[in-house]
């Protein structure tokens, strides 16, 4: 029965060496988690201030993109008047030419 004994105590022994272990192994992992969770958060905290900057220069540009946006249609609206000005100026033009030759071709005949 000692032998039994002394082979109860052993495995007793190495199950408390192998469980004060994995102990260490979770304070280890605790810790790295710790490191890594206090590392992300700042990583978020620095994105999170960027962001607010960008955020910031957006609002910023915003009245000047808005007076670009209607001075871009003010400007299309006045392309669009000046085509339409050269197509009459062009019809006006032709008109004319072809006036100046029927009334040349009319004088020689």
């Amino acid at each position: 029965m000692a032998g039994k004994l002394d082979q109860i105590s052993r495995a007793i022994g190495s199950l408390e060496t192998s469980v004060r272990e994995l102990k260490r192994r979770m304070d280890e992992n605790l810790n790295a988690q710790a490191r890594r969770d206090a590392h992300h958060a700042a990583a978020l905290r620095a994105l999170a201030k960027k962001l607010d900057q960008h955020a910031a220069a957006v609002a910023a540009m915003r009245p000047s993109v808005a007076a670009l946006e209607v001075t871009r249609s003010k400007l299309a609206t006045w392309a669009s008047i000046g085509i339409g000005a050269v197509v009459v100026l062009g019809w006006i033009l032709e008109a004319g030419v072809k006036w100046l030759v029927s009334a040349t071709l009319s004088h020689f005949q």
